[in-house]
């Protein structure tokens, strides 16, 4: 344990001695991010949903950087985290969290509704890490399939992994809205109109301590192979930040645009071990795996999904990726397979299926007073 965190749990534990004194607001619900300073996506979703006469809803938000300040403010920020772990009844959360794993009230309720729809690749407690993930109640997923790997990286239960849908989603069974950010890209991109459209969507190699990483692709010379008809648009993991393919009239930057957007004006997705080809599942259009290091990976991280067993297309090469896209073969009963296996209910419902989960556990009627 570094001298940093030593004396993070030295003054956590003295707050923690304090904070033992205050009495649960039974009906405070607080959510808990290091992703972003501002509700977001899944937790936009929840927050917009809930009654908030009902309930006193807090923010305790933080966007994480590695550099110094953001190590600075981040330690500084686990005290507010702290202060809300020992005065709300529920606390939601979307990715790992110190704190609660280590300082949790014995009464409050931890509800874990992660920042993904599934996971390809191992993560939490089933990996080396430098903390066990732990007192989390229950966390969120799309489909029974997760009951076991997130019990596994959460640490909870099996019967308390629920498959309730992500709320993010619903907009992806939404076909005005799809049809809405179709437009949308188009117009913001007129190029692509009636052209053929790739999207590229790796995930990232490495991690937050040792630092990230993508694997090569050759994009230039797909183009060049491919012609005049096809449009390359790539969006890289968030972790990456800006990085770019080389530069070319048809290879378009979509870095900072929505993904689910992206999803609905192409034609062809490539990924690899991203987590968000399960969001695309939803929509049944063609998917090709590019994993030239698939064995690497696996033996190295390791992966809940064999993705050789789903029946999905693989490239291992550039060439392969090129014969995919010509040949143009797509079976749908394959898609549809992975859609049922990965997604329990396929509506536009999670939203309210979270909420309603949230209410049943608060369990509080309007007239319930706050105490101080």
């Amino acid at each position: 344990m570094g001298i940093q965190k030593i004396i993070l749990n030295i003054i956590l534990n003295i707050e923690k001695i304090f904070l033992s004194l205050l009495k649960m607001k039974k009906n405070r619900i607080t959510f808990m991010s290091l992703d972003s300073n501002v509700l977001s996506m899944d937790f936009e979703l929840i927050y917009n949903a809930l009654d908030h006469e009902k309930y006193d809803v807090k923010l305790c938000l933080i966007h994480y950087h590695k550099n110094l300040l953001g190590q600075f403010q981040y330690f500084l920020n686990c005290f507010k985290q702290m202060y809300y772990v020992y005065t709300s009844a529920f606390i939601i959360l979307n990715n790992n969290n110190y704190v609660v794993s280590k300082f949790k009230r014995e009464d409050v309720q931890v509800f874990q509704i992660w920042h993904a729809c599934g996971a390809i690749k191992k993560f939490g407690n089933v990996i080396n890490r430098k903390y066990a993930i732990s007192n989390y109640d229950y966390v969120l997923s799309t489909s029974t399939y997760w009951k076991k790997p997130y019990s596994e990286a959460f640490g909870v239960h099996e019967e308390n992994v629920l498959p309730l849908g992500m709320p993010r989603n619903d907009e992806l069974f939404n076909e005005q809205l799809k049809d809405k950010y179709r437009n949308d890209i188009y117009m913001k991109y007129p190029q692509i109109r009636n052209k053929k459209i790739i999207l590229y969507a790796p995930t990232f190699r490495g991690n937050i301590y040792k630092g990230f990483s993508t694997v090569d692709f050759d994009a230039l010379t797909l183009m060049n192979q491919l012609g005049e008809d096809y449009v390359l648009l790539y969006k890289f993991h968030p972790l990456l930040g800006d990085v770019q393919l080389p530069q070319h009239e048809r290879i378009i930057n979509m870095n900072h645009e929505n993904t689910h957007q992206l999803f609905c004006v192409c034609d062809y997705m490539i990924s690899d071990y991203s987590s968000i080809v399960f969001d695309y599942f939803i929509l049944q259009k063609p998917f090709l795996f590019y994993v030239p290091d698939l064995k690497e990976y696996e033996s190295d991280l390791g992966v809940f999904v064999d993705i050789e067993t789903l029946g999905l297309p693989i490239a291992y090469t550039m060439n392969e990726v090129y014969e995919w896209i010509q040949d143009n073969h797509f079976d749908k009963n394959i898609i549809q397979n992975c859609f049922n296996t990965f997604f329990d209910y396929q509506d536009e419902y999670s939203t309210k299926r979270v909420v309603d989960f949230i209410d049943e556990k608060m369990a509080i009627d309007k007239s319930s007073a706050v105490e101080n």
